[in-house]
């Protein structure tokens, strides 16, 4: 089958309009498939900002506790150390107050 010139161009012209519809069709989808992945990447990364602020409020959290119990513990420390020299005063005054009497 001869094709005549016309028909040959016409040919080549619609097979290159279908390749250009192919490429654009293939642009296309990738655009689509990183508009997507970028989407999705996005999310992710929101995600993730969204952990770290939770994790540093427990972590304010943990820190503003164990201050305070430190603090407690350090309260209740000088508290005994308060009692135990009251207790040393108290038993002075009693034996003074005891050799006192015997004299």
């Amino acid at each position: 089958m001869i094709l005549s010139v016309n028909e040959k161009r016409a040919m080549v012209k619609r097979q290159k309009e279908m390749e250009e519809y192919e490429e654009e069709m293939v642009r296309r989808y990738a655009a689509q498939q990183q508009k997507r992945a970028d989407e999705i990447q996005q999310a992710k990364d929101q995600a993730e900002a969204e952990r770290e602020v939770i994790f540093q409020q427990l972590k304010t959290e943990e820190e503003r506790r164990r201050a305070e119990k430190e603090f407690q513990e350090n309260l209740r420390n000088e508290l005994n150390v308060q009692e135990r020299e009251a207790e040393a005063i108290q038993k002075e005054i009693d034996e003074a107050e005891k050799r006192q009497r015997i004299k």
